[in-house]
This record gives C-alpha cells, sequence and structure tokens, in this order.
C-alpha cells in the first residue's frame, strides 16, 4: 500500500496506471475471441468428421486454418475464461420434424372432462395401472462424500407384475403380485376389484396400454354380471400427468428399491407389500386423488 501512495503522490491518478509486466507478450491479443468463435461452431460446419471439439483438435485447427499457433493449454485456458467446461451431453426427446404434428391425442379435453363427471357422480373411480418390480437395483441421485458408493448386482434379474388401483376418493389402493403383466393377469386383478367393490358402479380409468383393451378384458366386461364396470380412456401419451397411481410407483421404487440389492425377489415383493399395507406412500407426500384433472385441449 505505501508504494501505492507513494505513487499517488508524486503522479497522481497517472500513477495508479498499471505497468509494463516482466513475461512474455500474447502471441495474438485476439486469440481468445478466435477460440471462442471457432468452438461455437461445430466441426462438421468445417469439413471435419468429429461432432465436437477436443483441445488438441481445436489447437490443430487454428494452427492449420488461422496460422494461430496455440498449445492444448492455451487453448484449454482461453476456453475456460469464455465460459466454457468439459461435461457430458444429456439425452432428451428428439424434436419433430418440420411439417409433423407433434405426438397428442385430439380427444384429450373430451376424456378428461368425461374423467371429471365420472368424479362427480356416485360412481366408485378408480385410476388402475401396472408397474414392474426388479431385483436389479435402481440406481437415484443421492447425496455422497468419498469414493463413489457402489450397489451391488444379482448374478439374474427377476421381474413380478403390481397391478393397482387408487381410488379417487378414499385413497384406498387394491393392489395383485403376478409374475408377468399379461391380460389374462389383469382379468384376474378386475375379478379381484369386483370383490372389493360389489355394489353400485365402478369407473375404470386406463391408459392405452395393448394388455387393458385385450380381446379377453373385452370378454369380461361384456359379461352381463360386469355391467356395472365402465372403462374411461386416458388421454394418450399423458399417463403420468393425469393418473395419481404414478406417484404411488414412484414413491415405492424410491422407498424400497433404490441403490439396494434385496436378498430374493420374494423378499422384494414383501417389502412391497409392507409399502402398501401400512400406506407409506399417503405419508409425508400425500397422493392427490380427490381433485379433477383439469380438461385441456392436447
Amino acid at each position: 500500500m505505501r508504494d501505492w501512495l507513494h505513487r499517488f503522490q508524486e503522479r497522481g491518478p497517472d500513477g495508479l496506471e498499471d505497468r509494463p509486466r516482466p513475461g512474455r507478450p500474447p502471441k495474438d491479443r485476439l486469440a481468445r475471441q478466435i477460440v471462442d468463435a471457432q468452438a461455437s461452431n461445430p466441426p462438421g460446419n468445417s469439413g471435419l468428421v468429429q461432432t465436437c471439439w477436443t483441445v488438441r483438435l481445436l489447437a490443430a485447427f487454428l494452427l492449420s486454418r488461422f496460422r494461430l499457433d496455440l498449445s492444448p493449454s492455451s487453448v484449454r485456458r482461453h476456453l475456460k475464461a469464455g465460459g466454457w467446461r468439459w461435461g457430458r451431453p444429456r439425452l432428451a426427446p428428439a424434436t419433430h420434424a418440420p411439417g409433423r404434428q407433434k405426438r397428442g391425442d385430439p380427444a384429450a379435453a373430451t376424456k378428461l372432462e368425461l374423467i371429471e363427471r365420472a368424479l362427480t357422480s356416485a360412481a366408485t373411480v378408480l385410476y388402475l395401472d401396472e408397474c414392474e418390480l426388479q431385483l436389479l437395483p435402481i440406481i437415484r441421485a443421492c447425496w455422497m462424500k468419498g469414493p463413489r458408493p457402489r450397489v451391488p448386482t444379482p448374478g439374474q434379474n427377476v421381474k413380478r407384475a403390481v397391478f393397482g388401483a387408487l381410488n379417487a376418493r378414499t385413497g384406498q389402493l387394491d393392489w395383485l403380485v403376478r409374475p408377468r403383466k399379461r391380460a389374462v393377469e389383469f382379468v384376474a386383478f378386475l375379478e379381484q376389484l369386483a370383490r372389493a367393490y360389489p355394489l353400485g358402479e365402478v369407473v375404470l380409468v386406463l391408459d392405452n396400454v395393448s394388455t387393458h383393451d385385450a380381446k379377453l378384458v373385452r370378454a369380461w366386461l361384456a359379461r352381463p354380471q360386469q355391467a356395472r364396470f365402465r372403462v374411461l380412456w386416458l388421454p394418450k401419451y399423458t399417463a403420468h400427468e393425469h393418473n395419481p397411481i404414478e406417484r404411488v410407483w414412484g414413491l415405492l421404487k424410491g422407498k424400497i428399491a433404490a441403490n439396494r440389492l434385496h436378498g430374493s425377489i420374494e423378499a422384494l415383493v414383501a417389502e412391497a407389500e409392507r409399502f402398501f399395507a401400512t400406506g407409506t406412500f399417503r405419508a409425508p407426500h400425500p397422493i392427490e386423488v380427490t381433485a379433477a384433472p383439469t380438461a385441456r385441449a392436447a
């Protein structure tokens, strides 16, 4: 500080200007801008086969195209100064080609309106869906310290199908565990629901998977004794948005299957049964099932 005060007293504000520093002067004062501009331009636009730049590729290209001789370390330093960082891209849904319609259901508003009417009626409304339990652990992000944790995997993966029905008014959950997700297992689950709800109209809210509309399922619904069952279809491609039982599956897998290996598929199923029986999915993140879905066009 004393040196700066003396310089200010001797020369005034001009004494505070930086003096020439020792060291090699920069080869090109515009190098940083050139590196940033070229990094913003994919290699393919310059006739190269690579899809992204590396510091060595970029350094070699700058030398051959612009006669700008920079070492890879200098290129890396300029990139970091320009806000660039080395990382992996994320996968994302593909964009739709021009002129191609985005996937959607033209009847979405009508379907949601029918479900809303059912929720305001005296009928029992059940949201149905299936999920898979598998012995192979589900990997979820978590806070970690030190070496990255390792989750053991089974020698051979084993799966079980879980059929579920969530009562839109009471929050009651009925479920059935079966080896596979086939129409015959789905009909067995419908038989279980018929016993659980023996009286009154029952509205089944379903997504559009083939199992739900199989010939065997249609034949079961066409029986005279099943005339009180009515099916309403969720809009296509929106099951995760409008079916509250999807939230149950997410909580189930996060609670009992994430980042852990169970000793057997039977032990995993037993944990799932306990999860359902104790109503763990209702707290601390309750499933909202009483509000009618908002009807909106696709």
